[in-house]
């Protein structure tokens, strides 16, 4: 299922973000310091990150997306992002992508510092932290504060890994419903190899649960984990928000009003919504 670029609304962009002729197949977003998707305990969320969000008015089936970009400072992430009733019908203006018709908004009123977070948010994909690439995930589904694993350090094409060469690694990171639970898959594009632990928890579609014969195994896909109960309580139509983010959550703070820090940049292929 192929989605128009008018489906999906630009958020915490600038002026620069380019337009792209069809977003489902390649889009670019760029993130500056002190951008983050977070929640602390007791506290609200920080969505101040680059995001590109598509909002259902069905029930969520899956969402796919490879995601690659020029990691260079601590925390540096980018990927796929779910929100589940964290947005009322009422809480955003609507800014669909339009070619030739750029819009920079600050976030409308997604939950941001200052503002209670209802609702529940999950975020995966690829995370540079102690000087490696991980394939990581986020998920937010309480008050308490988010919760963060890392689930693989990412191989590099050589056999020790050089932070020069992180440009050349990508991640395909997906997201699927099963029941009310959400489960969070990555796949490393063009790896041909894989280990026999890696091999027993691939995942050839939607739907499958546990317990998989062997014919249904093989397709790359290695769970990252699986969140239960998060589509609980959310099925009412314009509750779920999905998509794709990009954020450098490092605090930055210049010492004097010359020096800058680059932005990170993203870049976000196949984009698949259902």
């Amino acid at each position: 299922m192929e989605l128009a670029c008018s489906d999906y609304t630009a958020i915490n962009v600038g002026t620069n973000f380019e337009q792209p002729e069809d977003i489902t197949e390649y889009f670019s977003l760029q993130a500056p310091p002190n951008t983050n998707i977070w929640r602390k305990p007791s506290a609200c969320d920080d969505t101040t990150a680059p995001m590109v969000l598509k909002r259902l008015h069905q029930s969520f089936i899956l969402a796919e997306v490879t995601v690659s970009a020029d990691f260079a400072m601590e925390y540096d992430q980018a990927g796929l992002v779910i929100f589940a009733g964290s947005l009322s019908d009422s809480s955003i203006s609507r800014s669909p992508i339009t070619r030739r018709s750029p819009r920079y908004l600050r976030g409308g009123n997604i939950p941001g510092p200052g503002i209670p977070a209802p609702g529940k948010w999950a975020k995966a994909g690829l995370e540079f932290t102690g000087g490696d690439l991980h394939a990581a995930s986020v998920v937010a589904i309480s008050p308490s504060g988010a919760d963060w694993s890392s689930s693989a350090r990412m191989p590099s094409p050589s056999t020790t890994f050089d932070p020069y060469s992180l440009t050349s690694q990508s991640l395909r990171i997906k997201f699927e419903r099963v029941d009310e639970s959400l489960w969070i898959w990555y796949q490393i594009p063009n790896l041909t190899s894989f280990t026999s632990s890696e091999q027993s928890d691939h995942h050839a579609g939607p739907g499958y649960g546990r317990g998989r014969s062997p014919e249904d195994v093989g397709s790359g896909w290695t769970k990252m984990r699986e969140v239960m109960g998060f589509f609980g309580g959310v099925e009412q139509k314009g509750n779920v928000w999905v998509g794709c983010y990009a954020s450098r959550p490092m605090n930055f703070e210049p010492s004097n009003r010359w020096e800058e820090v680059d932005q990170l940049v993203a870049e976000f292929e196949d984009l698949d919504i259902l």
